[in-house]
């Protein structure tokens, strides 16, 4: 009876230890096939209801003139302000091309560290991302033809460029290098000798080189009694530049800027209310709180009108131009809107807890972007809160369903 077991047992251990190999074979397979779960935590945010517009800004200024023409050293910068018969500009006569094109090198190197030190309290990530932006809409302006604005962004990329290298490099701002460009400017003006003629600001007011054309035409009075009419009829002149302007004075930091949209695009936006303004196309990059003033619809056209009373230093008054107003702001948690279920009228989350998935009750205020903006208020036991950790990529997800 023994002999006759023994051979039996002897088969039945290696086919055991088979079966075991197999099955823990096919669990570390599976596992091995299957998607790990993938998290989205929860954070606090803020989103801005907001449109952007075409426009146009209204201002008073004085143009100035030179009798005589030549190359400009300018004593101040843009948007800087000026007291009353000083000195903003020197005329030299052209005959030292070279001279003259070094002094506007340094001079647009000085202006783009200017520039750089203006942007605000950026972060190194946030340039990057500008970086990219602007890079990409370079490449987009010369596919189409257009290389007039790809130079002018050219321009924008360079400023970004060297806040950049100045967030990089841990200093606080260019002022060393700043001063060693003006000496070296002051150096090359010198050896031009004695300018042909001097253009003094006839009072106070804040200084700009450029002119337009139509410093007589996009008046504060204008903006004040301005319609769709006058819009649509000033809007359609061209711009008549006077020889010898060597910039021009804006006498006022009140001003005007006026954008004609579609009215869908003009909803929400209330005369009488002061909304917080962004100009992407501007060196400046703080808010400027701006009042709608006005507000005329007609044919599914709207006019908005909106003032301020603050001229900022530093923000750069090319007459056309982006802005974005923000109509007002949602703070909550912000969720991918994909995660968010319905059932039985409310709608849900499920967040990873304690190995398993649980439901979260969630209030949304408002979508923007693919993101819900989601009330944090409601701290009660089964509402969403701070730091709990979304599933993203199960689709087949239940109450108490193991999460591994």
């Amino acid at each position: 009876m023994k002999n006759g077991k023994h051979p039996i047992s002897k088969k039945i251990l290696p086919i055991s230890l088979c079966l075991l190999a197999v099955i823990y074979l096919g669990y570390h397979l599976a596992r091995g096939l299957r998607t790990d779960a993938q998290f989205y935590a929860v954070r606090p945010y803020t989103a801005y209801d907001s449109q952007v517009f075409t426009g146009y800004i209204f201002k008073d200024e004085t143009p100035l003139f030179s009798g005589a023409s030549g190359m400009c050293n300018y004593h101040y910068y843009d948007g800087e302000k000026v007291a009353a018969n000083r000195v903003v500009a020197d005329v030299y006569g052209a005959e030292n091309q070279v001279i003259s094109q070094r002094i506007a090198e340094v001079k647009k190197q000085i202006e783009i560290l200017r520039a750089s030190m203006s942007l605000g309290k950026l972060t190194l990530t946030e340039v990057n991302r500008k970086i990219e932006l602007v890079s990409y809409e370079i490449t987009q302006k010369n596919a189409a033809g257009d290389a007039a604005a790809a130079n002018a962004l050219g321009d924008d990329l360079l400023v970004l460029m060297a806040k950049k290298d100045l967030l990089s490099s841990g200093k606080d701002d260019y002022n060393e290098e700043i001063a060693a460009l003006e000496s070296q400017k002051d150096a090359l003006v010198a050896s031009l000798g004695l300018p042909l003629e001097s253009v003094s600001a006839p009072g106070s007011g804040y200084f700009y080189s450029g002119t337009d054309g139509y410093e007589e035409i996009f008046t504060a009075q204008t903006a004040k009694n301005l319609s769709l009419a006058l819009y649509d009829q000033i809007t359609s002149v061209k711009a008549v530049k006077k020889p010898n302007a060597v910039g021009t004075l804006v006498t006022s930091s009140q001003w005007y800027y006026a954008a004609k949209v579609p009215e869908a695009d003009a909803e929400g936006f209330l005369v009488g209310t002061t909304y917080e303004c962004f100009f992407p196309d501007n060196s400046h990059t703080e808010a400027i709180f701006m009042k709608l003033v006005s507000k005329e619809t007609a044919a599914s056209q709207t006019l908005l009108v909106f003032y301020s009373s603050s001229l900022p230093r530093g923000f750069d008054t090319t007459r056309t131009q982006r802005m974005q107003a923000n109509r007002g702001s949602y703070t909550g948690f912000r969720i991918p809107a994909e995660v968010v279920r319905a059932e039985n009228g409310k709608t849900f989350v499920y967040v990873f807890y304690e190995g398993v998935a649980e439901k979260r009750e969630v209030s949304i205020l408002w979508e923007q972007n693919g993101y819900y903006i989601i009330s944090s208020e409601n701290t009660a036991p089964g509402m969403l809160k701070l730091n709990d950790l979304i599933i993203l990529n199960d689709t087949k997800l239940y109450e108490n369903k193991f999460i591994d």
